[in-house]
């Protein structure tokens, strides 16, 4: 009688015709994500509190990949990080559909079909914002955030106070020098790779008040695109989404 060999190390199931099968990709995917939990559980204990600086982090981005720019309940979660974790569980602040949607992305950018002033810009976008957003430097991600919130803003423009209140630059009393200069030193290397392109409208307003915005209603509909199709969007203010 002839044995056929199986290896041990693999799971596999027998059916009724003793046919070795694999498990399915949803129960391989089971035990995987089981393995994971079980090493957050293990970090958790053994650094809890470099587990407590990590954490949010994990669980924006997971929910970014899930659910992408849902605005109400971005602010549902970030009110749970903050404070309501104390007394609620995070089951609790989930939507009550039945079933959640995957997020929506948004419409992908083809280059070639674009004017090539705008393609050109946008490559170097890419080649700019590249890589792992965690990683950056303080200032690509401020450059990443205020070119996020201008664009999709457009023409409207969004108020200097808004712009450092989100950069976390704020400070009690004043609108603060810190985000003042912050934002001008991103407007100015963006406009930099920009050219010819006229990136931005002329400033108006002072202090807090004073308004930024794009020049060009079209280009900032074009970097909307562009910002929301990145990883990085979960840096941008979660009230934020693009229409139609």
């Amino acid at each position: 009688m002839k044995l056929k060999q199986i290896n041990k190390k693999e799971p596999y199931y027998a059916t009724g015709d003793n046919q070795i099968v694999m498990p399915p990709e949803q129960t391989l995917q089971k035990a995987r994500n089981e393995k994971y939990l079980k090493a957050l559980q293990t970090l958790a204990e053994r650094d809890p509190e470099g587990f407590s600086n990590v954490a949010p982090e994990l669980i924006k981005r997971s929910v970014w990949n899930w659910r992408g720019a849902d605005p109400f309940f971005a602010e549902r979660l970030s009110n749970w990080i903050d404070t309501a974790h104390k007394w609620s569980d995070f089951k609790e602040i989930l939507p009550k559909e039945a079933h959640l949607p995957r997020r929506k992305s948004v419409e992908a950018l083809s280059y070639d079909n674009l004017p090539k002033q705008y393609s050109g810009f946008l490559e170097h976008l890419s080649q700019r914002f590249e890589g792992d957003y965690t990683r950056w430097d303080a200032s690509k991600r401020d450059q990443f955030t205020i070119l996020g919130m201008l664009a999709l803003e457009g023409k409207e423009g969004v108020r200097q106070g808004r712009l450092i209140h989100h950069l976390g630059l704020d400070s009690i009393g004043s609108v603060g020098l810190p985000g003042s200069n912050a934002i001008r030193a991103a407007k100015i290397a963006l406009s930099r790779s920009a050219k010819p392109l006229q990136l931005w409208a002329p400033a108006s307003g002072n202090g807090s008040e004073r308004l930024h915005a794009f020049d060009d209603s079209n280009l900032a509909d074009i970097v909307a695109r562009f910002v929301l199709n990145q990883q990085a969007a979960i840096l941008l203010p979660p009230v934020y989404t693009l229409e139609g």
